[in-house]
């Protein structure tokens, strides 16, 4: 028997492929799905609308292996007009435009980014990162961290400080000095693709959309699961209940590595040990309708860098990218500097995410080396597990390698079956 634990992305495609195949059983702490557990409904005009808490958008260039399972699945996308600007202390920095034309995506920067010395500053390093950084990369130091690697290659100070860290910040949901130490490897990898756009997409039919498709015909899924501990015995895996136990052939823990390392007891020293090397950075997020957050109409998405924060604020007009809203003024702000009244806050959601570094990198080769032992029965994933960004796509690659050496299949072949 198989058992994945937590169902966020990497769980629910875990289980999404090991069901082509076999029985599966998926367990999930809280009362929903993972992917879906902290959003939020709310009625629009008379209808009910279920807001995604993180809005999840994915581009197809950056994010192969999830747009297969996507596609595979029948879960259909939309593109979505993620027009940005960054602000520091107030002052437009630079900001880009993403059109539809005729059917055709075109993405180019807003007309401010030409008229202020710091803008033109700001796009003319982002051409020659675009340029230079892949091939500059690869006569470094693997270990670099990205702002020793801007700063040898002389970027200016208002690319690094108010453009590509605090951008990333977003991408990582994490503090913009702890961008600053991710591999230069990491950055550089995630914008190897140059100067082609592709626009940002989201599920047509929402979240709720991808979990049913994936959980689709799965026999087996316990929501409220209490389970106590995974512990070995003798060769055996078990799974403690909080009334039961049982036995499975493979368990998979698809959870965070600060929570999977919880879940560990007897016979798993060399996995917690593994897992305690990965850290993580706490989020706020907030959905809500204080128009104060975003005052530019002509763009989806607002940076603002303030001196005395580690983190951009960064709010999400919903209402220009959410048919059902009609217009109406509903924003997502992560990382609030503020938050909005209590007359205008629908949600607050908070969130962890794994952070990049040396460290990391090697664990996640002590977790390549433990699954590549032929007695491995206890399978360690997320995005926290590979190397890279973005994080929904590691979630979603890292399930499919552990299907596939279970297995014993190519992932082409798991997810086309």
């Amino acid at each position: 028997m198989i058992a994945v634990i937590g169902s966020g992305i990497t769980g629910l495609t875990a289980a999404w492929a090991f069901n082509k195949f076999t029985d599966v059983y998926l367990y999930e702490k809280q009362p929903e799905i993972g992917m879906v557990a902290f959003g939020a409904k709310q009625t629009i005009h008379g209808k009910d609308v279920e807001f995604d808490i993180p809005f999840r958008t994915i581009k197809r260039d950056y994010y192969p292996t999830l747009f297969q399972v996507y596609d595979k699945a029948s879960i259909q996308t939309r593109v979505v007009d993620y027009s940005f600007r960054v602000d520091s202390e107030n002052e437009s920095v630079f900001g880009f435009y993403s059109k539809n034309i005729f059917g055709f995506h075109f993405g180019f920067p807003t007309a401010d980014v030409f008229v202020t010395e710091k803008g033109r500053t700001i796009f003319s390093d982002l051409l020659k990162f675009y340029a230079n950084s892949k091939l500059d990369w690869k006569n470094e130091n693997p270990n670099i961290t990205i702002l020793d690697f801007l700063k040898k290659y002389k970027y200016s100070n208002a690319f690094i400080y108010e453009f590509l860290l605090p951008t990333f910040a977003l991408v990582n949901t994490c503090k913009t000095e702890t961008v600053a130490n991710y591999p230069a490897e990491t950055i550089i990898g995630y914008h190897s693709r140059g100067y082609s756009y592709t626009p940002q997409e989201t599920a047509k039919y929402g979240t709720r959309d991808i979990v049913t498709r994936m959980t689709k015909g799965l026999k087996h899924l316990h929501l409220n699961a209490k389970i106590q501990q995974i512990y070995k015995k003798g060769s055996k895996t078990i799974i403690q209940f909080e009334k039961e136990e049982k036995e499975f052939d493979h368990v998979i823990l698809s959870t965070q590595a600060n929570q999977a390392k919880n879940l560990l007891g007897d016979g798993f020293g060399n996995e917690k040990e593994i897992l305690n090397e990965f850290r993580y950075e706490a989020s706020d997020v907030v959905l809500h309708t204080d128009p104060s957050y975003f005052k530019n109409p002509n763009v989806s998405l607002v940076f603002n860098i303030r001196d005395g924060y580690d983190k951009p604020e960064v709010t999400l007009d919903l209402g220009r990218i959410i048919p059902e809203l009609k217009g109406k003024t509903v924003y997502q702000t992560w990382n609030p500097h503020k938050l909005p009244h209590e007359n205008d806050t629908l949600k607050l959601a908070k969130f962890e995410r794994p952070v990049m570094d040396e460290r990391t990198g090697k664990a996640i080769e002590r977790i390549t080396e433990l699954h590549a032992n032929p007695n491995c029965n206890l399978w360690l994933c997320g995005s926290y597990s590979l190397y890279g960004i973005p994080l929904l796509e590691a979630g979603a690659k890292s399930a499919l390698q552990v299907v596939s050496k279970i297995l014993n299949q190519p992932i082409d072949s798991i997810i086309q079956t």
